[in-house]
């Protein structure tokens, strides 16, 4: 009797122990597991403190790698002959005059247009930094002019020197963010502020929307695709601050085409023809720029 209530008491004893035991290691594990949650909390939290300013924030890209790839979109186009129709107006006057004109255009930095059948009439020639504009028969500008950049940024060019002209027409291209323009999304390199120099450059297809710099905004529009993988806009806009205004529209476009360098001839050009009684007595440096012409244009 004896034996069996101390066989008892042992087995009552030794239950008891295994249920502390096991009661031991389920406390043990809901610590465990209260620790592990906690440090797991701990990790989220430090992944969303720092994560958490760029959810949402898209990646702009540098204006280096916006310019390569917008020269890449006009790599193919090394050479242009362009028939477009031209509206010059006086938005002020609410006059206007519309015209054709053929343009030839060599990469980087060469080129021509003139009315068509019309020699003399109104002729302007661009190479390299230089201009030369004659109306009726008159050289009424020759000097140093950035006013045909923005059909440099259509055709085959390198970044580097793109670059170079952009910041030399005072865009800062260490200002680079986004924004809306006509509907698109698109990358604006230079300063926020409205009348800074800048460009937009449209985020997806990488196509220059708008060009502003000095008192001049250039517009680009009406992009289409040519032929495979070239576009070209068929409407661009050139206008300055006081209203004077003239609007592009592409007709026909050739591509490569070859195109006879004399055309583009300032030294030879300019012996043909003599300088207007309005600039002849003036220095270089004070004869009128683009918007002058156009205004003599419209008139």
């Amino acid at each position: 009797m004896e034996r069996i209530s101390s066989f008892l008491i042992f087995t009552l004893l030794r239950n008891l122990a295994n249920r502390y035991f096991v009661i031991l290691q389920e406390v043990h594990l809901i610590y465990l597991e209260k620790k592990l949650a906690n440090y797991v909390i701990g990790l989220i939290s430090l992944i969303t403190i720092v994560t958490l300013p760029s959810i949402g924030l898209p990646y702009i890209l540098p204006s280096t790698q916006i310019i390569e790839f917008m020269t890449n979109k006009f790599g193919e186009i090394h050479t242009l002959k362009i028939i477009q129709h031209t509206k010059a107006k006086d938005l002020s006057e609410e006059e206007e005059r519309v015209f054709g004109e053929i343009i030839y255009l060599k990469s980087p930095h060469l080129y021509r247009s003139e009315i068509v059948g019309q020699p003399g009439k109104r002729l302007i020639i661009h190479n390299r930094a230089r201009t030369l504009r004659i109306t009726n028969g008159s050289i009424i500008y020759d000097g140093e002019s950035q006013g045909l950049l923005y059909r440099f940024l259509l055709l085959a060019q390198s970044p580097r020197r793109l670059s170079e002209r952009l910041k030399l027409i005072g865009i800062d291209l260490e200002k680079v963010s986004l924004t809306r323009f006509e509907g698109r999304i698109a990358y604006l390199i230079g300063e926020k502020e409205e009348w800074s120099p800048r460009l937009l450059v449209d985020k997806d297809l990488f196509l220059p929307l708008l060009l502003r710099y000095d008192n001049v905004i250039v517009h680009f529009s009406d992009y289409r695709e040519f032929r495979e993988q070239t576009w070209y806009p068929f409407k661009i806009v050139y206008s300055f601050e006081d209203g004077i205004e003239e609007e592009y529209n592409v007709k026909d476009i050739i591509v490569n085409p070859p195109i006879d360098l004399s055309l583009f001839d300032i030294p030879r050009i300019r012996t043909q023809f003599g300088v207007s009684e309005y600039n002849s007595e003036r220095p270089e440096s004070e004869i009128r720029g683009p918007e002058q012409e156009i205004q003599e244009n419209i008139e």
